[in-house]
């Protein structure tokens, strides 16, 4: 009987610490996402850094003059280099939003919607060395 309450009591231990790592990471991919697009409208090339993995995959669909669609393709080194430029700080007004909605996570992975009123993207992030960073963007 003792042997049960023990494996019980583990159980229970065991999916608290659990649930509690899931709300830890939840909320550390929230606060990525959040930097990265507050890190573009506020024209940080620091907290940007700290948001992106180095080999960061950042692709938009663009229509053309003759109304096809093409993939643009922009790396990390891209976005450091927008974001000092200042090119997200002519974007933002008082009173716009940004929503972060996770979409999906599974141990060291998420994909996460941040939506503001330029930009709607889709985001794969990484747990990376203990640290949430963004490895794949997708928006328009």
């Amino acid at each position: 009987m003792k042997l049960i309450i023990c494996v019980c009591v583990m159980i229970v231990i065991s999916t608290i610490s659990v649930q509690a790592a899931n709300a830890d990471d939840l909320s550390l991919i929230r606060e990525t996402a959040r930097n990265y697009m507050e890190a573009w409208y506020q024209g940080d090339p620091e907290k940007m850094k700290n948001s992106l993995h180095k080999k960061l995959a950042k692709r938009s669909v663009k229509t053309g003059f003759d109304g096809n669609n093409s993939l643009g393709f922009t790396t990390r080194a891209d976005m450091l280099s927008y974001t000092r430029s200042g090119y997200g700080t002519r974007l933002w007004e008082q009173g716009h939003e940004i929503k972060v909605r996770v979409l999906d996570h599974h141990e060291n992975i998420a994909s996460v919607l941040v939506v503001s009123p330029h930009y709607h993207e889709y985001l794969h992030l990484a747990k990376i060395d203990r640290h949430w960073v963004i490895v794949n963007a997708l928006y328009e």
